[in-house]
């Protein structure tokens, strides 16, 4: 079982890898008519899976995009469980990167912000409204929020994983831009 774990482990990063290479999402700008604004290209997924590529993981882990058009009661306890945000009234896209098994506190999930909202604003809410102990039997004790353009990553870890959340923001940079913020 193990020689099989450790094959079908192997065999997932290589697909992954060879799925993601190692091509980075440049930014572009563009205009909004009231103000200036970076709008990255790519989806949230791309780039979560390019951080992770910049900053690897541990353990087996996946991204998802979150359904903010879900406006049932499981559907605002998704958005709320993984943005921190009570609805999806200032974002337009939303995906998450966790592990697939296990009791890790791990989360990092980015939000696109919709044009006209602050982003820095938007970055503050997501920051006060997570629970960092959204796990059973597991806490994040490393926490931070950053942003470039009109992307928000949010990255919470436990310290005792050996990550920090530092270099994930770090990682960020890499992929899609200097941070404007980091809180």
């Amino acid at each position: 079982k193990k020689y099989v774990s450790v094959f079908l482990a192997a065999l997932m990063l290589a697909s992954a890898l060879a799925g993601c290479g190692s091509a980075k999402q440049e930014p572009t700008e563009t205009t909004i008519p009231t103000e200036a604004a970076v709008t990255l290209e790519g989806t949230l997924e791309d780039l979560l899976n390019n951080i992770i590529t910049e900053q690897p993981v541990e353990f087996m882990g996946g991204v998802m995009p979150i359904d903010l058009t879900d406006t049932s009661e499981d559907g605002l306890w998704a958005i709320k469980n993984n943005t921190g945000l009570e609805n999806a009234d200032k974002i337009t896209e939303a995906a998450v990167f966790e592990p697939m098994i296990g009791s890790i506190a791990f989360s990092m999930v980015m939000v696109r912000v919709a044009p006209g909202e602050d982003t820095r604003a938007v970055a503050e809410e997501m920051k006060s409204g997570i629970d960092p102990r959204k796990w059973i039997c597991v806490a994040a004790d490393d926490l931070l929020v950053t942003g470039y353009g009109d992307v928000v990553m949010l990255i919470m870890l436990d310290s005792g994983s050996g990550l920090t959340a530092q270099s994930f923001v770090d990682a960020f940079g890499k992929v899609v831009g200097e941070p404007e913020f980091v809180i």
